[in-house]
């Protein structure tokens, strides 16, 4: 279990540099797979918090901090109701709502991508009211499902954001998102990390520092476009794995 869940670590800290996202919804459905919906989740959130501070390091300079304030602020505040509604979510339940949220994310993520080559309507980049509604989805994802991208993939892909841009304020957002899911659920779901060994923390966590390191080799050598159609295939594949299996349990 452990060489698996290092494997998803290391896939999805890759991802997460190349890319912007996709630690949670790469890593994320493995994880929860691996080592049960409640601490599953919570361990997601704790990684996604640190793979992303550690990459605002190197991109902080591209931020756009008006956006994330918005983000951010809409996302933290839904926390705290969403931990309260999930507190007595059963552990099946939760396991069908993380493979869901992935599928029905991902497709959205999908369509729109192709609603806008078409030429379909695509939102003001400038306006509050997408951020606002971007931001508090976003955080009851991750509070629910400790995936907190899709949401923002969406809104990105419907305003036209620059990729640079997007890959840069996703990092302090996710992070913070991340640390506020975390705080909620901890406080007042009477959530749990798992129960690792003190190696077998510091295996995992020097994965997520070895996955940003492979992330930092590849992103001048794979397109963006590839590593997108990697992070898609490998989220439907989790999600799908997921939702199985908390279909099986109820």
């Amino acid at each position: 279990m452990l060489a698996l869940l290092v494997l998803a670590i290391l896939v999805g800290g890759a991802l997460q540099r190349v890319t912007g996202m996709g630690f949670g919804l790469v890593a994320g459905p493995f994880i929860v797979l691996l080592v049960g919906p409640l601490e599953g989740v919570l361990f997601v959130n704790l990684s996604g918090a640190l793979a992303s501070i550690l990459i605002l390091g190197r991109v902080a300079r591209g931020v756009d901090w008006r956006r994330y304030a918005w983000l951010a602020t809409t996302s933290v505040l839904v926390t705290i109701p969403a931990a309260l509604l999930l507190r007595g979510a059963s552990s099946a339940a939760l396991e069908v709502t993380v493979g869901a949220v992935v599928i029905v994310a991902m497709t959205l993520a999908v369509v729109t991508a192709r609603l806008r080559r078409e030429g379909a309507h695509v939102l003001r980049s400038d306006s509050r009211w997408p951020l606002t509604v971007t931001g508090a989805a976003s955080g009851f994802g991750s509070v629910a499902a400790g995936i907190g991208g899709p949401p923002l993939a969406v809104y990105s892909v419907l305003s036209g954001w620059d990729p640079r841009g997007f890959a840069a304020t996703a990092q302090p957002f996710f992070a913070t998102n991340a640390v506020a899911a975390l705080v909620a659920k901890l406080v007042l779901a009477d959530a749990s990390f798992p129960a690792f060994a003190g190696w077998q923390w510091a295996t995992v966590l020097g994965s997520i520092v070895a996955g940003l390191v492979i992330g930092d080799v590849l992103a001048p050598r794979v397109s963006a476009a590839a590593m997108r159609r990697g992070l898609v295939v490998l989220a439907y594949a989790g999600g799908v794995a997921t939702l199985t299996q908390g279909i099986a349990h109820l």
